[in-house]
C-alpha cells in the first residue's frame, strides 16, 4: 500500500465523523511531518492532477501547479484544506463583484503549511517561485459532479466549468 493510499483511508475515515474538517486538518498536519515521504512517491513527471479518491463526502487530489502557469479563477462551491508538501501554492482570492470580480488578498501555503479555503472562494492558483508545488487537496463534496464555475480574467464573466474552458483560461505567468 502505497503512502498516498493509506493517506486516502485515513482521511475518508475522518471526512465522516462529527469534525470532518477538524478531523482530516489533523490528518493532514501528521502527514506533512513527513512531507519527505510524500515527496519521494510522487513521480517528477505526468499529470499535474490526480484524483486519489472520490465520493459524496470528500474528494481527494494530488496536485501539482507550475511556477510559469495560472490557473483560471475558478470556484469549488464546498470548503478545501490544502495541504503543501513541496514548493509553495498561492491562491489569488476574489469576490464576486457587480458583473465581474474584485481581488480579496493573496494566500499561500508553503511546505509544510495547510491553506483553508471556504466553499463560497473563488480564487486562481499558481506556484510560488521558480519550481512547481506539490499538495494534498481535500474538498468536503463531490468535486467532480458538481455545477461549477470558471471566471474570465478579463470580464470577470462567469463561464462554465469545462476542461476546454479550463484549459482556454489559463494565463502565463510573468
Amino acid at each position: 500500500m502505497s503512502v498516498f493510499d493509506t493517506l486516502v483511508d485515513r482521511i475518508r475515515n475522518e471526512a465522516d465523523g462529527p469534525d470532518p474538517q477538524g478531523a482530516v486538518r489533523a490528518v493532514l498536519a501528521e502527514a506533512l511531518e513527513q512531507a519527505e515521504v510524500l515527496c519521494d512517491a510522487t513521480p517528477a513527471d505526468g499529470p499535474d492532477e490526480i484524483n486519489l479518491f472520490e465520493d459524496g463526502a470528500v474528494s481527494i487530489w494530488r496536485s501539482r501547479f507550475q511556477p510559469d502557469v495560472i490557473m483560471p479563477a475558478h470556484e469549488h462551491k464546498v470548503p478545501v484544506l490544502i495541504a503543501c508538501y513541496s514548493g509553495a501554492e498561492t491562491s489569488f482570492v476574489y469576490d464576486r463583484a457587480g458583473d465581474g470580480l474584485r481581488q480579496t488578498g493573496t494566500v499561500t501555503a508553503r511546505a509544510g503549511e495547510i491553506m483553508d479555503l471556504p466553499g463560497d472562494a473563488i480564487h486562481m492558483v499558481t506556484a510560488e517561485g521558480d519550481r512547481p508545488s506539490q499538495a494534498v487537496h481535500v474538498y468536503f463534496g463531490p468535486l467532480t459532479t458538481l455545477d461549477r464555475a470558471l471566471f474570465d480574467p478579463d470580464t470577470g464573466a462567469a463561464l462554465p466549468f469545462t476542461m476546454e474552458n479550463f484549459e482556454a483560461l489559463k494565463l502565463p505567468r510573468a
